[in-house]
């Protein structure tokens, strides 16, 4: 019996160990393997193993599809021999598949996990062999075949052709050099006839060259493609060519790093803008979740955002980080916000770094079948694998060099050139506007992010980049206060009370008017109030204008009083008489009750607007005669579980699963229930899934639902119900049931 990956783990020095455990993060996150059975076991799911095909560039990812094609040929001279490589590049593409624990040595063979060297052997040596495929066909067309191949069969049996056939197209070379020979678009129906081969027979092909060079066989009406042929046709354009050579960046290093700087702290400012404003004005949220676009234009007008496309940004980010959730009232800050908002730069702006470089798709983005899908909701895609592959590769290189060679360093996407092209200039603003990316380069900040992808410490790795600013707030004598650097929370709440927004940037401008210090009185703040925390700003004296200001508001204050009657103004005889012949205030029906009492049928909160409207400064009372302070009710939406992502490090796992030893991992009672209800879910799966029923841990599923959409969710799950699974769902905030046959992936908690 050969050498799996269980005997090849047991092998190792704890070094290699802990590398190979750094470079699968994944691993690591709860429930973590108890022995090198399960790690081995978690090595090899789908999942992880999906998760490190993304990390291949092209020449490493067309070396471990030969190791599938070659099996127990699979030697790195014949490897090199199969692809026509330079013997080098073949050695570099096995290192990187044996660093991350796809390939390991069996003797002098390589070998693969069997779910991906099956995968890989789908894609490129699909279909039946020409010894099988020879059986059916009429001998006329083999020798057809044959011949349109220069081979001489004349007077052979059937099965002789079919061995000529066989012993001919043995070495992949042969059909490589043909297939090469072709022209450019038969060479392109040729792979995408070869990209579609499932052992069904096709329908004839229309052009007349793949028929006369004899790479497809007829019978009838329909035509079929050997495997010989879909191998070589891969191996035409598989030939490893090294890492590309392209070009520096070319922007100064200083500038790089000021314009990252500057972005970043900018990007702070618009989450706290954006998180402050929901705090009191919770974003209508649509009856299927999200924020709608009118709401959005609604933000993007009152907050001065540049377009949709940030504001979309904001709320993923927001959301994604376990700062913004939905309340009844519509999406609000999470319990979370208020620690993170007083938090330092470093740690406010790694927690949206590290949301945005795990995200899965592109803000950007967001329509699916011909609908938007709302920010915060989550959504499937490549985006964000193209992102994790194309920022890791970027290094000193320019971005656009890399994004021109995007094929290269990200070969498994799926998209078309024009989505690709769509795709990269989302990536490559949403950088810009993080302070990743600056103008062609990777900024210090990016490649922070790169280097702590895996599970490292992002804050402390940009501490000595990303400094607060200082917070100077200057009142000029044009009832105006410049703001620069980042207020504190007390500054915020000052300057909402008491003063309007103008414009918004590095610097804020919020202008002091008659009604906005009104608003600050009618919160509760009085004239000495008031002045005394304006002082506390800045040192400089409060300027005059601003002074008077404040005191003529306060002089006024509370010239009208208004009760409930539904409502009673108590007022000087003067101004009674002035409002009952203030035509604008008709509609309000006052009525005088005594020389300095009025009423109205309309409530008092309709009879304060229309007061203000008219110039008044009103305030408000309760019953008994005493004011009533007016101040928006702070929303905050309960902060879901955000389970960590590593939880332990790649050395402390190493240790314990080097004690361990080998073990044997056992399906629990949980486990066989779950396989038997799931069974198309792999084992590493079905552990998972029965370890968060057993803990009640939180895990994440991919769940198609009735109606044959998928979505990607966090869920706790506690019972298991006939089919049914009974889980607390941190996606809706709520209770669901989730039929377990339904469950198309289970995933470590992200």
């Amino acid at each position: 019996m050969g050498t799996g990956l269980v005997d090849h783990l047991a092998d190792l020095d704890r070094s290699a160990l802990v590398e190979l455990l750094r470079r699968r993060p994944d691993v690591r996150r709860e429930p973590v393997p108890r022995d090198l059975a399960r790690v081995a076991q978690r090595l090899e799911g789908g999942h992880s193993l999906a998760l490190a095909v993304q990390r291949l560039d092209r020449d490493t990812l067309e070396v471990g599809r030969a190791v599938a094609v070659l099996g127990d040929d699979a030697v790195p001279d014949a490897l090199a021999a199969l692809l026509d490589a330079d013997p080098a590049l073949v050695r570099r593409s096995v290192d990187v598949l044996s660093g991350l624990g796809l390939v390991w040595p069996d003797g002098a063979v390589l070998r693969l996990p069997a779910q991906l060297a099956a995968h890989w052997r789908d894609e490129v040596a699909r279909g039946e062999p020409i010894a099988r495929l020879a059986r059916s066909m009429p001998v006329d067309e083999l020798r057809r075949v044959a011949t349109a191949q220069g081979l001489d069969v004349a007077g052979l049996r059937k099965a002789e052709v079919a061995q000529a056939l066989h012993d001919a197209w043995h070495d992949p070379a042969v059909l490589r050099q043909r297939i090469a020979a072709l022209p450019a678009t038969t060479r392109a129906l040729l792979a995408e006839i070869c990209g579609r081969v499932t052992g069904a027979p096709h329908g004839p092909s229309d052009d007349r060259v793949l028929l006369d060079a004899g790479l497809i066989l007829q019978d009838g009406r329909f035509g079929y493609v050997a495997r010989e042929v879909v191998v070589a046709e891969w191996l035409a354009g598989a030939r490893p060519r090294g890492v590309p050579d392209l070009p520096q960046a070319p922007d100064d290093a200083g500038r790089v790093a000021s314009g990252a700087l500057a972005a970043a702290h900018e990007w702070l400012r618009l989450t706290t803008t954006v998180l402050d404003e929901a705090a009191t004005t919770p974003l209508a949220a649509l009856k299927g979740g999200g924020v709608g676009k009118r709401e959005r234009a609604r933000l993007v007008k009152r907050l001065d955002l540049a377009d949709d496309a940030t504001a979309c940004l904001v709320l993923d980010l927001a959301a994604d980080a376990g700062l913004l959730g939905r309340t009844a009232a519509g999406y609000a800050p999470t319990e979370e916000y208020a620690a993170w908002r007083e938090s330092d730069a470093p740690q406010r702006w790694a927690r949206l770094a590290e949301a945005w470089f795990a995200l899965e798709f592109c803000s950007g983005d967001r329509i699916v079948d011909g609908k938007e899908v709302a920010p915060p909701e989550p959504l499937l895609s490549t985006a964000g694998q193209v992102r994790r592959a194309l920022l890791g590769a970027v290094g000193d290189r320019s971005v656009r060099a890399c994004e021109a060679e995007v094929d290269w360093f990200c070969p498994w996407h799926d998209l078309a050139a024009d989505e690709v092209a769509h795709l990269l200039a989302l990536v490559h603003r949403e950088a810009e506007l993080l302070g990743v990316v600056v103008g062609d380069s990777l900024s210090p900040l990016g490649r922070a992010v790169v280097a702590e992808r895996d599970g490292g410490d992002l804050a402390a790795a940009v501490a000595g980049d990303l400094v607060d600013p200082t917070c100077e707030v200057v009142l000029q004598s044009d009832l105006t206060a410049l703001v620069s650097g980042r207020p504190d929370l007390a500054v915020t709440r000052l300057l909402e009370d008491a003063a309007r927004p103008e414009s918004r940037g590095s610097a804020t401008v919020h202008r002091f008017s008659p009604a906005s210090v009104r608003t600050a009185m009618d919160r509760g703040w009085d004239a000495e109030g008031l002045l005394a925390a304006l002082r506390g700003l800045s040192e400089r004296p409060v300027p005059q204008p601003l002074e008077y200001l404040v005191r003529d508001v306060a002089r006024r204050h509370g010239e009208v009083r208004v009760r409930p009657v539904s409502s009673c103004l108590v007022l000087e005889e003067t101004l009674a008489e002035e409002l009952l012949r203030t035509r604008s205030l008709r509609s309000l029906g006052l009525v005088r009750l005594a020389p300095t009492v009025l009423s109205s049928p309309a409530a008092p909160a309709a009879v304060l607007e229309a007061l203000r409207q008219a110039g008044h400064f009103p305030v408000r009372e309760d019953e008994s005669g005493a004011l009533t302070v007016e101040r928006d009710e702070t929303r905050l939406a309960s902060s879901a579980e955000r389970p960590a992502r590593d939880l332990v490090t790649p050395e402390d796992l190493a240790d314990r699963v080097r004690e361990a030893g080998i073990g044997h991992p056992e399906d629990t009672v949980t486990g066989a229930r779950l396989a038997e209800l799931a069974p198309h879910l792999d084992p590493v799966e079905i552990d998972l899934l029965a370890d968060a029923l057993d803990e009640e841990r939180p895990v994440t599923i991919v769940y198609r639902g009735q109606s044959g959409a998928y979505t990607k969710r966090v869920v706790t799950p506690y019972e298991l119900h006939h089919r049914r699974m009974v889980a607390w769902c941190h996606l809706r905030d709520d209770e669901r049931e989730f039929t377990v046959a339904r469950i198309q992936e289970v995933l470590p908690p992200e």
